[in-house]
């Protein structure tokens, strides 16, 4: 289908899109809000600046294709694949991405606040400055993910991989991290004040100049060393002794 057939059927009140293929169409700017995309196949389609807010891409093949600054607030884009997309200043506040594949995809300056990406692939993905602000990460694939600078405050993140993720300077106060694997991670001058760490791996972490204060590490696997230069106010250590006041930045070993 030709993007000016669908705009007009679009116009006219139709909504049923499932199945289209929509490849290599140029829908810039479109407003497509509400439509039903249902196993679409978009491969590198330029829908920059779109307006697709609500719209259902569930299952949908959106492979390489260009969403910069796209509105797709509480889409369905659930199991789709967006590996090699190009979703930089996309709002997907409310999206559901449940298992979604967006490895290799680039988030810079997205809007993620409140997306349901339990369980999804954003593995090597970028989200440089990107808001994830109490969305829903756990169990998701963000091994060697670019999270610097990234808005995580109360985001879950329960059993979520974070291997070799780069959160330098993130901000993840009171993010449920329970169970995360962080190893090899580096939380360079992170914040991670008030978060639940318990039982996660912190494994050869980099953590210089990280906020840890009133944190929960109790049964957290972690090297000692990585955490010498670490604020630790009031956090709960892996075998449950709180620091106190003066013991702020003592070492774990003390």
């Amino acid at each position: 289908m030709q993007p000016a057939e669908l705009l007009e059927r679009y116009a006219s009140g139709e909504r049923d899109f499932s199945g289209i293929d929509l490849s290599y169409c140029d829908l810039s700017g479109a407003v497509l809000s509400g439509a039903n995309f249902t196993k679409a196949k978009l491969k590198n389609t330029n829908l920059q600046g779109a307006c697709l807010n609500g719209v259902n891409l569930r299952d949908s093949y959106i492979v390489e294709t260009n969403l910069v600054n796209a509105q797709l607030r509480g889409a369905n884009l659930s199991s789709s694949n967006f590996q090699g997309a190009l979703l930089n200043g996309a709002n997907l506040s409310d999206a559901y991405l449940r298992g979604a594949y967006l490895m290799r995809s680039d988030l810079i300056l997205a809007t993620l606040e409140r997306a349901d990406l339990q369980g999804a692939y954003l593995w090597c993905s970028h989200l440089y400055r990107s808001n994830l602000s109490d969305a829903n990460l756990s169990s998701a694939n963000l091994y060697e993910a670019n999270l610097i600078d990234v808005e995580l405050q109360d985001a879950h993140l329960q059993g979520s991989d974070l291997r070799c993720a780069n959160l330098t300077r993130a901000s993840l106060v009171g993010a449920n991290l329970t169970q995360a694997n962080l190893t090899q991670a580096n939380l360079t001058d992170a914040d991670l004040s008030e978060v639940s760490l318990r039982r996660a791996r912190l494994v050869k972490v980099r953590c210089q100049g990280a906020n840890l204060s009133r944190a929960n590490l109790s049964g957290a696997v972690l090297d000692l060393s990585v955490l010498e230069t670490t604020r630790l106010f009031e956090t709960v250590l892996p075998d449950g002794r709180t620091l106190s006041t003066r013991d702020e930045n003592l070492a774990l070993s003390a």
